[in-house]
């Protein structure tokens, strides 16, 4: 993430493009977002509190960050959803640090969704590849000056936004308690089916998931075929499929932008794979979900 930092202009600025998200899941107002960068200008912050959610996101080295009566270290990659009327202050960080700010907020009728992020937002948690993947591209796009500039930051403000809050889950973080009557074999499995699911299968593969969870690859995909039923690159394959789908069906990115956050080579290859699955291609997919959410 830090050679990403590096190529970041530190007068990157998105206030320019305030928008508001509305989806099924959410109704967001973005105030602005910006990077700091310790270069230029002081990572240090006043004490200070407001109305909105705010995300801190650590770019490249340390930053020390009180929030509320709690005191946080965030390292490289890690980031932090500050609540609204929340004191909090960053009271050190490495004189090569750089991180990225989000102020948002969310309709008063998502009483779920703000509980949970005052909850579990409140304390430091590490990127996903996803929230990294979307974070590149929304630096690389805030250096770009094209008639469509606004629009793509948009699309991938509010990808990134749902990664964020998807990767805060009531449903991930309670996943573990659900597994301590599990057997060693099933237990296992189930953390396996986790982590997948958390990173969205992609960058992973089933000899770094042996090695993770100190298991062979042979018996690892032979206990998770007979606990599932499916085999281990299956899941994978299909926990991809779902996150690249809700990606083309909600989102404006384009699929050579889809393609990257979801670790192809190339738009051709996304498209062979998904047509193996889903036996339609990328565009027929996305003009058949933008026609039923036009009738919903």
């Amino acid at each position: 993430m830090a050679e990403n930092a590096r190529q970041v202009t530190p007068a990157f600025d998105l206030s320019q493009y305030r928008l508001s998200i509305q989806n099924e899941k959410m109704t967001v107002k973005v105030f602005w977002a910006r990077v700091v960068s310790s270069e230029t200008e002081s990572l240090l912050t006043q004490y200070t509190r407001h109305t909105f959610f705010e995300v801190q996101y650590a770019l490249e080295g340390r930053i020390v960050i009180t929030v509320g009566d709690n005191r946080f270290t965030l390292k490289e990659s890690d980031f932090i959803v500050i609540p609204p009327d929340t004191y909090h202050q960053i009271i050190d960080g490495d004189e090569t640090g750089a991180r990225f700010i989000m102020a948002f907020s969310l309709s008063d009728k998502e009483d779920i969704l703000s509980s949970h992020l005052r909850t579990r937002g409140a304390s430091p948690h590490r990127e996903s590849p996803a929230l990294r993947a979307l974070l590149k591209l929304i630096l690389q796009k805030g250096r770009e000056d094209s008639p469509f500039c606004a629009e793509v930051l948009s699309s991938l403000i509010e990808a990134f936004l749902l990664e964020l809050c998807d990767s805060l889950a009531p449903t991930r973080q309670a996943y573990p308690d659900a597994m301590r009557n599990l057997s060693e074999s099933a237990e296992r499995i189930a953390a396996v089916q986790k982590f997948v699911r958390d990173y969205h299968g992609i960058g992973i593969s089933v000899t770094e998931l042996a090695r993770r969870f100190g298991i062979s690859e042979r018996h690892l995909n032979r206990i998770f075929r007979s606990e599932t039923g499916e085999t281990l690159r299956d899941q994978i394959n299909h926990e991809k499929l779902r996150h690249m789908e809700e990606l083309i069906a909600s989102t404006d990115l384009s699929f050579t932008e889809i393609s990257a956050l979801c670790d192809f080579c190339d738009e051709y290859a996304m498209n062979k794979f998904f047509k193996r699955y889903n036996r339609m291609r990328l565009s027929d997919y996305r003009r058949l979900a933008r026609t039923k959410r036009e009738k919903a």
